[in-house]
């Protein structure tokens, strides 16, 4: 390896061109090098920030156990450095992951501690995405009324609606007038 390879800067943006090619083994691996510079660097906010790079390109390339590996580390990183806006991301693409290999128990968990810390911090944009990926893993296992209720959720925490959204939102409003008024309960 030549000298620039071992530059923790190079082999991030090596990875992002990695993964920005949709050469996902590749740049997990270049992240994980990047990991390993940064931490002789002492820099242990871009350890944390490679290692949920790495498992984002795991997931990516559907290495599943060791995407959860990685991003746990992440999390755990980034939890120790007080960091909780990143801890919340990590936790969101944990939540991510475990919905994708159907592990719903987990992804529901870890969507639910993202959306507190998002909450807690004020990060309605994120808090708003992080529970409509939890709406959509939901939607998946069900029941599909709760998923309904929050996908509407996250509408409402959506800092600059677009106006389809805001339309959808009127929309499931008023789903709910009706359901409160009918009969047929």
């Amino acid at each position: 390896m030549s000298e620039t390879d071992l530059n923790p800067q190079a082999l991030e943006e090596k990875g992002k061109r990695l993964f920005a090619q949709e050469q996902y083994k590749d740049a997990a691996e270049r992240f994980l090098l990047a990991e390993r510079a940064f931490a002789e660097a002492g820099d242990e906010l871009k350890v944390a920030e490679m290692l949920n790079n790495a498992g984002v390109a795991y997931r990516r390339d559907r290495k599943h156990k060791e995407a959860a590996d990685v991003l746990e580390r992440a999390r755990q990183s980034f939890a120790d450095l007080g960091d909780r806006g990143r801890e919340a991301q990590t936790l969101g693409n944990l939540g991510g992951l475990y919905s994708m290999i159907k592990r719903y128990d987990e992804s529901e968990a870890s969507f639910k501690k993202a959306i507190e810390i998002f909450e807690a911090l004020d990060e309605r944009a994120q808090h708003a995405q992080t529970l409509r990926a939890m709406a959509i893993m939901k939607f998946k296992r069900g029941p599909r009324s709760e998923a309904l209720t929050i996908y509407e959720e996250a509408l409402y925490f959506l800092p600059n609606p677009t106006f389809l959204q805001r339309v959808l939102r009127f929309l499931l409003k008023l789903r709910g007038w009706v359901m409160r008024l009918s009969p047929f309960k």
